[in-house]
């Protein structure tokens, strides 16, 4: 497996994953439907020349795609709780725009590889849409298993988890997260990951 993808699984857990589909569409979309719509998005906007407006459309697409409130919930888990309805609204805000940035990234590394969409397994809140990307050039390396859990947020699909491999990206950011506050606090957790955002290329 390339170091490329292998990066994948972790899904910028190193501290460290368009419009919004309407009441109408929805019924009319499944899940998987929904994934191949916004992935497809997605690359043909990285395909295009780097601009501040490609940018823009990439971040649209990507906002009706994941739901970030539900993706900081499950990943701060217990220490949700223990912040502020201001403090929500900042570590939403800044782990929605590292969650793009690598997403973005990530993608960027697999654009020319093929993706199979696999088939939707439905479970008791969510339906996860799974996917393989492969090689179009390198037969050798062994497709990388992609797969997106999704729920309904209101009337719209959203992507809640992204499991790459095996490896949950909500589980990697809890465990981690989890980690920086017992140890130091919400505000150095806070901090780190708005240093990594600095740091990262716009």
């Amino acid at each position: 497996m390339s170091r490329s993808i292998r990066k994948l699984t972790l899904f910028g857990v190193g501290l460290l994953a368009s419009l919004a589909i309407g009441p109408r569409a929805f019924a009319a979309q499944s899940a998987q439907d929904f994934v191949q719509s916004k992935q497809a998005q997605v690359t043909s906007l990285l395909h295009q020349a780097a601009s501040s407006q490609r940018d823009k459309q990439v971040s649209a697409v990507l906002d009706g795609m994941m739901e970030y409130d539900e993706l900081a919930k499950r990943s701060l888990a217990a220490h949700w709780g223990e912040l502020s309805e201001t403090q929500h609204r900042e570590f939403t805000e800044v782990l929605r725009k590292l969650v793009q940035r690598n997403y973005e990234r990530n993608i960027k590394n697999i654009l020319d590889y093929r993706v199979d969409y696999l088939g939707e397994d439905p479970g008791a809140d969510s339906v996860l849409v799974r996917t393989r990307a492969t090689s179009k050039t390198n037969v050798r390396e062994d497709p990388v298993a992609i797969d997106y859990k999704l729920a309904r947020i209101g009337d719209e699909w959203k992507v809640i988890d992204i499991v790459t491999e095996g490896s949950s990206l909500v589980n990697n950011y809890k465990n981690q997260f989890h980690r920086i506050i017992q140890k130091d606090g919400y505000e150095a957790l806070i901090k780190r990951m708005k240093d990594k955002l600095a740091k990262q290329p716009a």
